[in-house]
């Protein structure tokens, strides 16, 4: 999972992006594998509002993670030791 700008393409021409939908479920799905500690069959919901901090089941954070935004720099993982760099906005003269 080398590549998450999928993350932030939720969207397109307002449904649900296919490839979002599909990478969702991946991602998801590696994170509870490689999550050693995840006995409880709960892991950390990288949803806006959960902040990476509550612990849900597999079904909830896909639902979430479907109806809502991941965190932003979210795909800069601490265990990838990446630096959050957020570009400018470009904004456009009205």
């Amino acid at each position: 999972m080398d590549d998450l700008s999928w993350m932030y393409r939720r969207l397109m021409d307002n449904r649900l992006h296919l490839e979002y939908i599909v990478d969702v479920r991946r991602f998801i799905n590696f994170a509870f594998l490689i999550d050693k500690k995840c006995i409880t069959g709960k892991n950390k919901c990288p949803y806006m509002r959960c902040k990476n901090k509550k612990f849900l089941k597999e079904d909830d954070i896909y639902k979430h993670q479907l109806n809502k935004a991941f965190l932003l720099c979210f795909e800069n993982w601490i265990v990838h030791e990446k630096p959050c760099v957020i570009e400018p906005m470009l904004v456009r003269p009205s």
